[in-house]
């Protein structure tokens, strides 16, 4: 058994984790009702498809129950949390491209809010088909390129959390997102 005094935990959602892996459901379901918002936004932002995100956010926590006992507790929970999404993620894509070719034009567009433009509907209209197009430029790139993309600015992680749930160096983090970038300008038509 952990013991709970030693200050070698990265946070408090750290101690639940071990807490949740000796037995306590309660710090268990603080964590999921914590995180299962921001990794099943994680998940929509990847496939735009609510149900392949329910079914992704309800696999990882899941798998980090089942795995509590390979988490390192002087790390960061939320990142390896988000490694398995993204994990998740990736083998599902993998799946779907392997068993059909998904067509742009049949993503489903319901998610799309234009919340925040009060009562002018044609700024609503034109912010709601900018975020459309942008939406559509992103699927388009390659998951090394999308994952870190989504992971920083749709989900409001900083370079260095990206880099660790990818796996990677910071620096090479930073030039995947960079790329993106890039690729996202030539894919709009703002770079030849």
């Amino acid at each position: 058994m952990t013991d709970l005094t030693d200050k070698n935990f990265y946070d408090t959602d750290s101690e639940l984790a071990v807490k949740a892996r000796e037995g306590d459901h309660g710090a268990f379901e603080e964590l999921l009702e914590k995180y299962q918002g921001p990794i099943y936004a994680f998940a929509l932002n990847f496939f735009r498809e609510p149900t392949i995100a329910e079914d992704i956010a309800q696999e990882t926590f899941l798998r980090a129950y089942r795995f509590l006992g390979s988490y390192d507790p002087s790390r960061k929970f939320i990142t390896w949390l988000y490694s398995i999404a993204r994990n998740l993620c990736i083998d599902k894509h993998r799946e779907r491209t392997r068993s059909e070719q998904v067509n742009i034009e049949d993503v489903p567009h319901k998610l799309l809010t234009t919340e925040g433009f009060g009562a002018n509907p044609t700024a609503a209209l034109e912010a709601k088909e900018a975020r459309e197009i942008l939406l559509q430029a992103i699927e388009t790139l390659p998951e090394k390129y999308k994952t870190p993309l989504l992971l920083c600015y749709i989900d409001d992680l900083p370079y260095k959390e990206v880099s660790e749930i990818l796996g990677v160096s910071l620096n090479n983090t930073k030039v995947r997102i960079f790329r993106a970038k890039k690729m996202l300008l030539k894919i709009l038509g703002f770079l030849e």
